[in-house]
């Protein structure tokens, strides 16, 4: 694991992986909407031009991936492993209910996991509000189906071993992880992400 890795707050990132750089595009807003309390992404329309949205760092290998005592919507225990290393690129969306941003790039990560399923990527949804929160949970996605898999995490459990495996804090919803085919931890990335940016690392990547 790197005892550094590379802040969205940071003016200018190296990405040692994929041996490019990027301007940072993202700036923190608070939010005052009695609905949501916490910290947003902003998206700017720089980012565009980027092909790489993450702070690319290989964190952990798959066997070093913490149990994050993921339930299954049914109530059953099951974790990333399920997914991670299958030889598929596997996306994880945490998400919360009251995540407004979250919302606004669902429709992307949706559509990400239709296009590439059957071949070479899958999308994994983790739900960090609890399962005493579950029948709130099964109402949004009965009214707003994911169409990937989603679990249900305890922010308390899910927090502490989030930053024993990606070596930073979780910050708050969204944010992905990004494992390779081969089941390596390449990305962290709080606040949404671009799907274009994603399939242009991806292939990149696979000509590494």
């Amino acid at each position: 694991m790197t005892d550094y890795r590379p802040s969205i707050f940071d003016s200018l990132v190296t990405l040692d992986l994929a041996s490019i750089t990027r301007q940072n595009t993202y700036e923190w807003k608070s939010s005052t909407d009695t609905q949501t309390l916490g910290i947003f992404m902003k998206l700017k329309l720089a980012t565009v031009l980027l092909t790489a949205m993450l702070c690319f760092t290989t964190a952990a290998s798959a066997e070093e991936i913490p149990n994050l005592d993921l339930k299954t919507m049914q109530g059953n225990a099951e974790d990333l492993d399920h997914w991670v290393g299958k030889g598929k690129w596997v996306l994880v969306m945490f998400w919360a209910l009251n995540c407004h941003v979250c919302e606004m790039n669902k429709p992307a990560i949706i559509e990400f996991h239709k296009k590439h399923k059957d071949t070479d990527a899958v999308v994994v949804g983790v739900s960090i509000d609890g399962m005493d929160q579950l029948a709130a949970i099964e109402s949004k996605l009965k009214q707003a189906p994911l169409g990937f898999p989603n679990y249900v995490a305890e922010l308390g459990i899910m927090a502490m071993n989030f930053e024993i495996a990606a070596g930073e804090s979780f910050r708050g919803t969204p944010t992905y992880w990004l494992f390779s085919p081969e089941g390596e931890l390449k990305a962290v990335q709080p606040g949404p992400v671009q799907v274009e940016g994603l399939e242009a690392y991806m292939a990149k990547f696979a000509q590494l």
